[in-house]
């Protein structure tokens, strides 16, 4: 087929795969499956696995309604901590891109071949070294501080935040609800709802008592600088960790 068919076109075989009824199987196991088909050499159930690390970084941005999709041109610079680039060889220094440029896809982060982006690093990113014909996936506690510590996975969690206090209106309940199903592609269920507004609140109490810490989270001093918005981000954050949200199910 992929020969007389397609033409040896690669992307008519991705999208043959990715519609059959195989690819399409939901990855849940059941006792059943897992007893006849425990490995999944038969595709008995849909593939399942991380994200990978543009994936990751472009669905974020999608998701917090930020992504850029211009096409073309030279590469972009988004945040990196200071010193990444530091060499003995040249004296080149990491400009951070301004404006919605910093929000274009991965590809077109610009990448030093001795230095690459350090996200990209800690989810299994090859480097320009060598080639590599099939990337190793791994699973490290530097992955989840990374998504949830890193400033650039930070802003866009503020990004997020905001897109909901626009769309949702003032009520925390219909924000973390509309936030849920953006990242996740459906509602969430009472306990996910009741957990998330959980954390809404006690972020919020905890904001009231540090403004600078509210100040510091949302990231500038403006109208959106209050209690509110800070307990928002910290939702938003963790929303973008959930494991369905980063994982291809």
């Amino acid at each position: 087929t992929f020969m007389h068919e397609d033409k040896w076109s690669v992307k008519k075989l991705i999208r043959r795969i990715v519609l059959s009824a195989t690819y399409r199987q939901s990855s849940a196991v059941d006792a059943e499956k897992g007893k006849s088909d425990p490995d999944n050499k038969w595709y008995a159930r849909g593939p399942r696995h991380r994200l990978s690390a543009e994936q990751i970084r472009d669905q974020a941005l999608y998701v917090a309604g930020v992504l850029c999709t211009k096409k073309n041109g030279p590469g972009i610079m988004p945040y990196q901590p200071d010193g990444i680039w530091s060499s003995p060889y040249n004296g080149d220094v990491w400009t951070q891109t301004k404006g919605e440029d910093q929000y274009r896809r991965a590809v077109y982060i610009f990448w030093k071949r001795s230095a690459a982006y350090p996200s990209t690093i800690l989810f299994d990113g090859p480097g320009r070294q060598v080639c590599v014909a099939r990337r190793v996936r791994t699973n490290t506690p530097l992955q989840a501080l990374t998504l949830l510590n890193d400033p650039a996975y930070i802003d866009i969690a503020r990004q997020f935040a905001f897109r909901l206090k626009r769309q949702a209106g003032k009520l925390p309940e219909k924000q973390i609800m509309l936030g849920f199903r953006l990242a996740t592609g459906r509602a969430p269920s009472a306990e996910s709802l009741r957990t998330f507004l959980d954390l809404y609140r006690s972020s919020v109490s905890a904001f009231r008592k540090d403004a600078d810490k509210a100040c510091q989270v949302v990231g500038e001093m403006s109208s959106q600088t209050n209690p509110e918005t800070a307990a928002l981000v910290v939702v938003t954050n963790a929303l973008m960790n959930l494991d369905e949200v980063i994982m291809k199910k």
